[in-house]
């Protein structure tokens, strides 16, 4: 079977992470066979899977596409992200484990367990970089910024050796659990979405708590609005908040903002000399990320993640003989011919 994974106009870890992780694992798991797709790491759920007709969906998310899309394909979900997904997809609760990347520091070239000698790390999402101000506002914090694009081993073994990791990005805040670094979350705006930190949560019974951080720069408010916050605050999110999120999330896909909201948006962003009257600055930033630092962190339990990356390389296991089976038993028919 071919590797299904998110592929976008710029790379980023944690869908990168795909390509090499189960490799390392199960380095016969993956082909070139376009009939079937193994479907890993992401809020992938629905995305266009084409020219596969058989898709193998193992510790994928639902959050991002509907997941009609895939309808009248033939899937076989082992397992995926958590609960909220299998609520979304009408699966069994046991077909929830967790996220993926928690087998990393089983995996041969990635660090088996914690580091030592970083410090605090900020990981925006990959998205968010795209807007000026962030290596100026992480400078004045005092902390280090650590970019997600950059390649899926450098990034985890920075995260592994931090002591503290701040982040917008999901896989980041997976991967400081997965290593036992104390995390916490935050969001610059109204393009982000809750759903998926959520469900990965609840597959390790720990809350999700967000922080509200205002961006360096308007222009990510301006493109992608504020969302429902007051700068500074957290909030903590329940398993309800997931559900009525995936549905606005995909609802504000379609949605045409109105004429006048346009058009205001469209002479800020032109018309440069009115931005900082908006209140967005480097300095705003890194006040904001330094009171978050002093704040409650989050981490689950060490046993917990152990049970569940015991359970999970178990389902891998099925997977892969599953897999060796069906091309047995292939070779068989056509040796039969």
């Amino acid at each position: 079977m071919h590797l299904l994974q998110y592929r976008g106009a710029v790379p980023n870890f944690g869908d990168d992470l795909n390509a090499v992780l189960w490799r390392a694992l199960k380095p016969d798991l993956i082909d070139d066979d376009p009939a079937a797709a193994f479907v890993g790491i992401g809020t992938i759920i629905g995305l266009n899977c084409d020219p596969a007709a058989k898709l193998h969906v193992f510790s994928s998310g639902a959050g991002n596409d509907p997941v009609e899309n895939w309808r009248g394909r033939d899937v076989t979900y082992w397992c995926v992200r958590g609960p909220i997904s299998c609520l979304l997809l009408g699966l069994p609760p046991d077909v929830a484990l967790t996220d993926g990347a928690i087998l990393t520091p089983l995996a041969e070239g990635f660090p088996n367990s914690a580091g030592s000698g970083g410090g605090t790390l900020v990981i925006p999402h990959f998205q968010t970089l795209d807007y000026p101000g962030w290596a100026e506002a992480v400078t004045l914090s005092g902390f280090e910024l650590l970019d997600p694009r950059a390649e899926p081993r450098q990034v985890i073994a920075k995260i592994a050796a931090a002591s503290l990791v701040l982040t917008e990005s999901l896989h980041g805040a997976i991967l400081a659990d997965t290593y036992g670094i104390p995390w916490s979350v935050f969001a610059t705006s109204g393009n982000f979405g809750s759903t998926k930190f959520i469900d990965w949560c609840l597959s390790l019974d720990i809350p999700f708590n967000l922080t509200y951080v205002p961006p360096p720069n308007p222009l990510q408010i301006l493109q992608q609005g504020k969302g429902p916050c007051i700068w500074g605050k957290t909030a903590q999110f329940t398993r309800e908040n997931a559900a009525s999120g995936f549905d606005n999330r995909l609802a504000a896909k379609s949605a045409k903002p109105s004429g006048l909201r346009s058009r205001l948006k469209s002479q800020i962003q032109k018309k440069r000399f009115l931005q900082p009257l908006l209140g967005y600055k480097p300095a705003r930033t890194a006040a904001a990320l330094v009171d978050m630092a002093k704040g409650a962190t989050q981490l689950s339990a060490q046993g917990t993640r152990e049970r569940l990356q015991d359970r999970m390389m178990a389902r891998l296991e099925e997977v892969a003989a599953h897999n060796r089976s069906t091309h047995v038993l292939a070779k068989a028919g056509s040796s039969a011919v």
